[in-house]
């Protein structure tokens, strides 16, 4: 009976080494830095595709529906209404194959029969990114899934923008005027823009009398709106948000034909944007095994796209006006890329 126990102390003593030995064999060591910069230059080639339609549109998106006529309000009148415009962008920026986007060979689709992905404008998807960290022996491997960022559904290809629209007349031929989008929240989707500007008919310096069919104005505006997207099933991390900023000017010269009831407008102008993307927040990549929690990786606010753009654009439109209580207008605007807009606005005491 002894040796009995002798043996089995034996065997009880060369299991537990034996499973000391496994942990210690698991113990991986990883070079971060190299894995952290290819993970980071993969995710900065999936941003600037997933954020491409934006980042040369939205600032002539968010001018597009500042204007209807080059007149402007009666001193101390009011007007309120809904400004919006959508500008189209091509069809092959609302979705990209992942084959060829350039990413290096350690991330890949976890379907890779099905490799289009979408960007902000594609709509939702199922896809799921693979991501691989190898130790530096070479001989363990891992790979975690990451959720493709869902985008929201375009209208005809169209970046949109809409807002809410103040306006105030003051003397001497002059207006100053908002436009304001409170957040919203859509499918993940959080939203809002706020911008104003100034109005003023210089047509007034080489024409006699107060009314006239003929008007020239010039005006200026000052714009920000901003995106925020909440990732889902992405990496482990903690403060996780995606954003899309962008800041935008513009100066206009309008001149307009308005009677009673119609006005046809055009306009040349000059916009400037400064548009920033960024996937912010800590982003760790954790592998467990056998109980064992170790980490590959560990970045924090990973990526910050830049990037500015200007132009000039111009813009035809008419209006149908109801008297003096208000009107409703559909325009083109032409620009590096072409907007359609229409505004529905109420006046309060802008009669005679």
């Amino acid at each position: 009976r002894r040796s009995s126990d002798l043996m089995k102390k034996i065997v009880l003593f060369l299991f537990v080494l034996t499973l000391a030995n496994g942990a210690k064999a698991q113990v991986l060591e990883f070079d971060n830095e190299a894995i952290t910069a290819d993970f980071v230059n993969n995710l900065s080639i999936y941003a600037d595709a997933f954020i491409g339609p934006l980042l040369g549109t939205y600032s002539p998106a968010l001018v597009a529906s500042n204007h209807i006529t080059a007149k402007t309000l009666k001193p101390f009148a009011f007007g309120i209404g809904i400004s919006a415009s959508g500008t189209i962008v091509k069809a092959e920026q609302l979705e990209y194959n992942f084959n060829g986007m350039g990413f290096s060979n350690k991330m890949s689709l976890a379907n890779p029969d099905k490799p289009t992905i979408p960007s902000i404008l594609g709509g939702n998807t199922t896809a799921v990114f693979l991501y691989e960290a190898e130790d530096n022996s070479g001989v363990y491997s891992y790979q975690q899934s990451m959720e493709v960022l869902d985008g929201f559904t375009s209208i005809n290809n169209s970046v949109p923008s809409a807002a809410i629209s103040l306006s105030v007349g003051l003397p001497m031929n002059t207006e100053v005027f908002l436009r304001a989008l409170p957040t919203i929240k859509i499918d993940g989707l959080e939203n809002y823009l706020v911008g104003g500007g100034v109005k003023h008919v210089i047509s007034q310096y080489f024409q006699e009398g107060d009314e006239h069919e003929f008007n020239v104005a010039l005006a200026g505006f000052v714009g920000k709106t901003k995106f925020t997207i909440l990732p889902k099933n992405f990496l482990d991390g903690e403060n996780q948000e995606v954003v899309f900023i962008d800041n935008t000017y513009s100066g206009e010269l309008i001149v307009s034909y308005d009677k009673k009831f119609f006005s046809i407008f055009g306009l040349v102008g000059y916009y400037a944007g400064s548009s920033e993307f960024a996937i912010n927040g800590t982003y760790r990549y954790e592998i467990q095994q056998g109980g064992l929690i170790q980490e590959a990786f560990t970045t924090t606010n990973p990526i910050n796209l830049k990037r500015d753009n200007s132009g000039i654009q111009t813009q035809i439109g008419a209006s149908l006006n109801f008297s003096s209580m208000g009107s409703f207008a559909l325009s083109y605007a032409m620009a590096e890329s072409n907007s359609v807009a229409f505004n529905l606005r109420f006046y309060i005491n802008n009669g005679e």
